[in-house]
């Protein structure tokens, strides 16, 4: 069904509303404990679903502008021991006030569907303020991005995602730039940066466009994913219904 992987990245992505009505609500509850804390959301607000079969989107535009760096790590990452951040997350009080007192294995909540997070303190308390509890929260963020794996990972597999990348190769092999797959393209970028970057992007995004590499890439996860969103309609529609309920509640608390 061609517009089926746009719908399944709407159902994978987390509510962006709702995500920042947590990190307000733990906020605000991390004060009250004394502490000076703002969670990075922990939901992915939006998914490309290509990532999970080894490719990233690019444009001209955007490789002419950013190289590849939408492809580069994102988000904090551990903090420096010696930094504001880093010294709050050795306190032991700090960490008693976010995930609850108790050891990780007591602190555990297990949602319908058998997976854990840890479950205590003001994290508890934010996410139980916008989504309800654990397990509304665990299926509007990573269990809905979870549950369609095993389409993306099938469709890795498709003879049409190699045909996608012969095509592009082709194309590489008469620039400045002849690697066999992109990913092998983005590492070089990676490892060059700056200006060669820059060029490696704009030569990689230049043969995608004109081998219609992300619509071929897109109708093999179309074929895969029609099969799974049938199958996961009700749970589509319920993970709609949750994230509509903790979008209004964040907008209440957000003012």
């Amino acid at each position: 069904m061609s517009g089926i992987t746009l719908a399944a990245e709407q159902f994978a992505s987390a509510d962006p509303e709702a995500e920042k009505g947590v990190a307000e609500a733990v906020r605000r509850c991390m004060a009250t404990a004394g502490y000076d804390y703002t969670p990075v959301s922990s939901g992915q607000e939006s998914v490309d679903l290509k990532n999970f079969i080894g490719f990233d989107s690019l444009t001209v535009e955007t490789a002419r502008t950013f190289g590849y760096a939408s492809s580069k790590p994102k988000g904090p990452g551990e903090p420096a021991p010696d930094s504001t951040l880093g010294k709050l997350m050795a306190d032991p009080g700090f960490q008693q006030a976010l995930n609850g007192g108790g050891s990780p294995e007591q602190n555990v909540v297990r949602s319908s569907a058998g997976t854990g997070m840890l479950w205590g303190g003001c994290n508890a308390e934010g996410i139980t303020a916008i989504y309800g509890n654990a397990d509304k929260y665990m299926r509007a963020t990573g269990l809905a991005l979870n549950s369609l794996m095993v389409a993306t990972n099938a469709a890795g597999q498709d003879a049409g995602v190699q045909s996608a990348v012969e095509s592009w190769k082709e194309c590489m092999s008469t620039t400045a730039f002849p690697y066999s797959h992109p990913g092998e393209a983005v590492s070089a970028g990676h490892e060059a940066g700056g200006q060669k970057e820059l060029k490696i992007a704009v030569t990689d995004a230049t043969c995608r466009e004109s081998t219609g590499f992300d619509a071929k890439i897109t109708t093999v996860l179309d074929k895969y994913l029609t099969t799974r969103m049938k199958e996961l309609e009700a749970e589509v529609a319920d993970v709609k219904q949750i994230r509509h309920e903790a979008s209004e509640r964040a907008q209440l608390l957000l003012g």
